[in-house]
């Protein structure tokens, strides 16, 4: 019997008809997860299939003209193009795992087979590309592509079929690229000629690269060394890995982008996102999978100084590196991994909060503006400066990913309807004729005619292990961590001893390279030691506003399903649906659910395509089945009327910075600290009838009879103090401290200082100790900070 295609999908439909009616929606049991996670493969195979038969061997797919994509043969300088296309077949080797991570042995063995019979063995191929984008996408394609092959455990094991030749290919294509290192500083060039190094290549596109893209290949070249026991992957990588950290500033925050030349900055700010994002990212898989203490050490430190100097309650924002102040009113899509990377890190609690963020901007444009502005802008800053400056979205995998580490950290089935949200809408919004399509610009719904191959490698990749619960790489013990890429890496034990007994480093070129490079920094450091200044001690106020609330904000939802305004939002749902597992912490516990809309209302704004649009969290059969709590139904927290601003105590920079980070991630009940040295500090300004950060009311009796009086200052500096000491009075308002070194304390904790600080003449009247021994700023006692002396 002869099918058509139009006989084909009438028959895939009942199929979906007939599986669906075997589960209750979102009951997220077996069979509809099941559903999804066939869906999700289904939509894969349409973008791959559509590839191969259309613009393969090239390296894209144009989703709409149905032709392939190739990068500008005209235009070498044209980077935005060529950077990630080098003429090498990238979409089907950077969609290599996850075929194997669908099961997919034959067309996984086929697509090996292309790599070996297609693609030019010695990477000779006359294009320029971007060393960080060839590295993740195509390197790492082919390392964890050998890694699956060669890995009896893994569904597409090929055994004796398969020679170990990807091995081999991605060591000819490391030799390529490698002379991107060959430098005065050591750091890496951002661009290579994949046969003749730099022969023609335009100085100008050499100038500048970005800490990500000179730290961040150090991963899947120590891997290469790893499996090929040629240490020069390893130790030149490295090298430039420690280069970039070594570029930090005072506060452990380190530059976007610098010179590869001169190692000079071409900014003076940091953030998560865009260029220093795989940064962060790579020093903690890098210390997982190596199992390398030094990497640890600087995941510790660098994720300390980001929580202390970046951290809102909502994101990380972009900072000065020396101050550590908010610079740009602005955050950018590919930030939105970096709670996933906090799941790996064990800070789940602060990952859920700053994941809210981007699920609101899902909800309001059905993907993640490239850039997205948090802060209204006023006439005196930058007016009319749209609150998506940035409009596009390219299908990028951050979200996803961030909710895949969520859920398996989690398990709970928030984020399985999350994932079925950006189901349906790659579905409604993305799907093209023969492939996906990104969005030009959120607000309209353009489509951009490019689909890159990070969305088949992986988006469709972190979605399908959503819904797969029984992957194979769930069970799996080992040291298994995705690549910045989304391609699985890992090691055996024996990886581990061969290397160490087998490692070399024999290519002199490099080695003496390293060398000249070592001694160069010998020398700066000698040098660097006549420029020493001493630092002086400031106290520094950050006051910064609560941002404006939108008393009128209403969720354009079912009126009789959400009932939303500043202080609740209580949503009535009947109890008769619900069993007794059904239960979602983040929809019934989870008390400040709706903040993000309120706080940012003035620049989180629906497009006018999606004013019927409801909120992914609030759809009503999901919220009837999991919105469970025996007692009440869940409210939001009641938003604070108090002020906040910052203390920065740097009353002794040098042992500010040998202090040991607080590296705790959960609230802190009480904490018991040193001295003040280089804490950063967040304080809350109470009066009666406010509502503080935690939703409860100041009430009088809690603030009144504070003595002010500053015994300590007195005593310490008796010629800066005029008269008697001071008398107790009665406080109008007094200070409490909710952070300390962007950890949170919970309601109520108590922070000890060990020793009493030294003050020093300049802020006798503005640091202080009153006779409980409460801390005074302004004469004003910070009611939980306590001198235990």
């Amino acid at each position: 019997m002869q099918i058509t295609r139009a006989g084909t999908l009438f028959l895939l439909c009942c199929f979906d008809l007939c599986f669906a009616s075997s589960f209750q929606r979102f009951s997220f049991n077996k069979q509809e997860l099941e559903h999804y996670r066939l869906e999700t493969r289904n939509l894969f195979y349409h973008g791959y299939d559509n590839y191969m038969q259309l613009a393969y061997p090239h390296d894209e797919l144009y989703p709409i003209k149905c032709c392939e994509r190739t990068r500008n043969f005209q235009d070498e300088a044209d980077v935005v193009r060529n950077d990630a296309m080098g003429n090498y077949s990238s979409t089907m080797v950077d969609s290599l795992t996850t075929l194997a991570i669908l099961g997919d042995k034959a067309r996984f063995r086929e697509a090996i087979n292309l790599i070996r019979t297609d693609l030019d063995p010695d990477f000779k191929i006359n294009t320029t590309v971007q060393v960080f984008e060839t590295t993740i996408r195509i390197l790492g394609g082919l390392l964890s592509a050998h890694l699956y092959a060669t890995d009896p455990s893994k569904k597409v094991y090929l055994g004796s079929e398969y020679d170990g030749f990807l091995l081999q290919r991605a060591r000819n294509l490391a030799d390529r690229l490698l002379p991107a290192y060959l430098t005065k500083t050591g750091l890496p060039l951002p661009r290579i000629n994949l046969a003749n190094a730099y022969h023609n290549v335009t100085p100008k596109i050499l100038e500048e690269n970005n800490a990500a893209a000179m730290a961040c290949p150090m991963f899947e070249f120590t891997l290469l060394s790893y499996l090929t026991h040629d240490d020069k992957y390893q130790q030149v990588t490295r090298y430039a890995f420690d280069k970039v950290w070594a570029q930090r500033s005072e506060l452990d925050l380190i530059p976007m982008s610098f010179s590869p030349h001169n190692q000079m900055a071409f900014n003076h700010y940091t953030g998560t996102g865009a260029s220093i994002d795989s940064f962060y990212e790579y020093a903690l898989k890098g210390a997982i999978l190596f199992q390398d203490d030094q990497l640890w050490e600087v995941w510790q430190s660098s994720y300390y100084a980001l929580r202390k100097h970046s951290k809102d309650d909502w994101f990380f924002a972009n900072v000065d590196l020396s101050r550590g102040q908010v610079v740009y009113p602005w955050i950018d899509s590919l930030s939105a991994f970096f709670p996933g990377l906090q799941v790996l890190a064990g800070d789940v609690q602060d990952a859920q909060q700053k994941h809210l963020l981007f699920l609101k901007l899902w909800n309001n444009y059905a993907g993640i503006p490239e850039r997205w502005v948090f802060q209204p802008q006023t006439a005196d800053t930058l007016a009319n400066i749209s609150e998506v400056p940035l409009p596009w979205y390219p299908l990028r995998p951050e979200f996803v990913e961030t909710t895949y580490f969520l859920y398996r950290a989690t398990k709970d089935v928030f984020y399985l309807k999350v994932a079925w949200t950006i189901l349906q809408d790659i579905k409604t919004f993305y799907r093209t004729k023969c492939g996906f399509a990104g969005l030009q610009d959120v607000t309209t719904g353009q489509l951009q005619d490019r689909m890159e191959t990070f969305v088949l490698s992986e988006t469709f990749k972190y979605l399908y292990l959503i819904f797969d619960v029984d992957n194979e790489l769930h069970t799996d013990s080992s040291n298994v961590v995705f690549s910045t890429e989304a391609h699985p890496m890992w090691l055996r034990s024996s990886d581990f001893e061969s290397y160490r007994s087998q490692k070399q480093f024999n290519d002199t070129l490099y080695r003496d390279h390293l060398t000249h490079c070592r001694h160069r920094d010998v020398a700066a450091r000698k040098s660097s030691l006549d420029q020493f200044f001493e630092g002086i001690s400031r106290y520094v106020f950050h006051r910064s506003e609560q941002p404006r609330i939108n008393s009128s904000l209403e969720f354009e939802t079912d009126a009789d399903l959400v009932s939303m305004d500043q202080a609740s939002c209580t949503i009535s749902a009947s109890n008769d649906i619900r069993s007794e597992f059904s239960y979602s912490h983040m929809l019934s516990e989870f008390d400040r659910l709706f903040e993000v809309d309120h706080l940012f209302a003035e620049t989180l704004r629906k497009p006018t395509r999606f004013l019927d649009r409801g909120p992914m969290e609030l759809e009503p059969d999901f919220y009837r089945l999991w919105c469970r709590n025996s007692k009440r139904n869940p409210k939001c927290r009641v938003l604070p009327t108090t002020e906040s601003f910052e203390v920065i105590f740097e009353l002794d920079s040098s042992f500010a910075k040998r202090r040991v980070p607080l590296n705790r991630y959960s609230s802190l009940a009480n904490l018991t600290i040193a001295n003040l040295a280089g804490i950063r500090m967040q304080i809350e300004t109470l009066y009666d009838g406010a509502i503080d950060i935690y939703g409860e009311l100041v009430e009088a009796q809690n603030i009144a009879h504070v003595p002010r009086e500053n015994v300590y200052g007195a005593m310490t500096c008796p010629a800066t103090v005029t008269g008697a000491v001071r008398s107790s009075v009665m406080v109008p308002t007094i200070y409490r401290a909710t952070a300390v070194d962007g950890v949170p304390l919970a309601l109520n904790a108590t922070v000890r200082i060990s020793s009493l600080p030294s003050f020093g003449k300049a802020l006798t009247g503005i640091l202080g100790v009153n006779s409980d021994n409460m801390l005074l700023l302004d004469d004003v006692p910070v009611m939980n900070v306590i001198f235990a002396v």
